[in-house]
């Protein structure tokens, strides 16, 4: 029989999945603006489902390079016809949840993942706003955000956030240019 693992080890599991889901929707992100800017690569690209065409791969390299923040802002920028304003906000919430798990306080003695947000306070009030969040009086200044994905419930809230941009929203730019879903998500 598996005992069950201690919780800090179980959210650095579960965030660590949640963070490899956030890489999948940038490089999904990344082919569909590579289909969009380049039409006759991408008509390479879904005519050899098995080999990435050399062309169509150095440019999905360059993506890979970039910030995910550098390569939603082109996305959202290519797409604006197609996006609608709840679309961008997911968007900006995985972005968010990214910068949140890749620069947080690990400690195998806690329960949580702490992040303090950077930037002043401007950004620092975007992302409340972004996120939702309701700040109490009792909370921490410097703000610090907790991580708990380990607590079933914030693990579904965002599996369910970043399944909707995949299902929903790359699902129907991937038709609209002819692209099948499953060769680049």
């Amino acid at each position: 029989m598996i005992k069950a693992l201690p919780t800090p080890i179980q959210n650095m599991l579960s965030t660590g999945l949640i963070f490899m889901y956030t890489a999948n929707v940038q490089g999904t992100m990344a082919d569909l603006i590579i289909a969009k800017k380049y039409p006759d690569l991408k008509r390479k690209f879904v005519a050899t489902p098995k080999i990435v065409p050399k062309d169509y791969l150095k440019k999905r390299c360059k993506y890979w390079e970039k910030q995910f923040g550098s390569v939603k802002n082109e996305f959202v920028e290519i797409f604006s016809e197609e996006l609608s304003p709840e679309d961008v906000g997911r968007i900006t919430k995985i972005h968010h949840l990214r910068n949140m798990i890749a620069h947080a306080h690990v400690s195998h003695g806690r329960d949580y993942m702490m992040y303090r947000p950077h930037g002043g306070e401007k950004l620092e009030q975007k992302l409340i706003e972004d996120l939702g969040i309701q700040l109490s009086d009792e909370a921490a200044e410097p703000m610090l955000l907790k991580i708990e994905l380990w607590k079933e419930d914030e693990f579904q809230a965002v599996s369910n956030l970043i399944s909707s941009i995949t299902e929903d929203t790359f699902v129907r730019l991937a038709n609209n240019l002819g692209v099948p879903i499953g060769q680049i998500s």
